[in-house]
């Protein structure tokens, strides 16, 4: 199908202030979709990211929520669901980081970092899957990390919480793929290093490292991201379902 082949369908970016959220939903703005973006603490920020898809004549409204809270995150559902229709596009982006080595890494940090990625992931997928099901029509697409996959390359002691939590989602994905087909797609993506500001107060030394080990000599633009995910929720990828699919320049690779 053509660039606009999202025209009448309603999608949600959790985590869509900034970053990989934002070109995300700018993307899928781009192909007609209704964008509702989440955002939990950035209103500000959420704002802009409406601003850019509407300089684009695009579509967009922002909601907040905690995604790590199931209340919040069906009351989120009702507000889109009335404002903008069911959701048929689903990316869960929303997640948090925290660094703490294997020695001072205390059970809060292990449960917050949980509750966001992987519980959040979770209450997400459930709130939107029912109706998916039952029109007959849903796309799924969950960011993990390549952390996720492999261990941090430069400090994998200080990232345990992070990549178990990445890990968990990919294999949610696996098992969701399985329980919501034929006509739900799930998959996933896990990135590499991409400039954001998430990444921004990394040391030089750092960075020079994560490059290095890049087999690409370069780290990732959000815009990239933005583009495999509109590929996974679009017909050009309709045979393709339990995936996870790694934009990493080589970082990190499936068999």
């Amino acid at each position: 199908m053509g660039d606009r082949e999202f025209v009448g369908r309603t999608a949600l970016v959790t985590g869509g202030s900034r970053g990989i959220g934002r070109a995300i939903c700018q993307r899928l703005a781009r192909s007609g979709a209704q964008v509702a973006i989440n955002y939990v603490a950035n209103k500000t920020a959420a704002e802009e990211t409406c601003q850019l898809i509407a300089e684009e004549n695009g579509a967009g409204e922002i909601y907040r929520a905690d995604v790590s809270d199931p209340e919040q995150t069906s009351d989120m559902f009702d507000a889109i669901e009335k404002d903008l229709g069911p959701v048929d596009l689903l990316v869960t982006n929303a997640g948090i980081a925290r660094s703490a080595d294997s020695v001072n890494m205390t059970g809060d940090t292990w449960r917050e970092i949980m509750r966001t990625n992987v519980d959040g992931t979770f209450y997400q997928v459930w709130r939107a899957k029912g109706g998916m099901i039952d029109r007959g029509y849903g796309r799924i697409v969950c960011i993990s990390s390549v952390l996720g996959l492999m261990p941090n390359p430069i400090s994998a002691e200080r990232l345990i919480a992070y990549g178990t939590s990445k890990s968990a989602v990919i294999g949610f994905v696996r098992n969701c793929a399985v329980a919501f087909g034929p006509h739900v797609r799930v998959n996933g993506v896990a990135p590499g290093w991409i400039d954001t500001e998430m990444t921004e107060d990394v040391s030089e030394d750092v960075r020079r490292r994560l490059i290095e080990a890049t087999p690409l000599k370069r780290v990732g633009k959000t815009a990239e991201i933005g583009e495999l995910v509109h590929f996974l929720l679009s017909d050009k990828s309709s045979f393709t379902t339990g995936q996870t699919h790694v934009a990493s320049g080589g970082l990190g690779t499936l068999p």
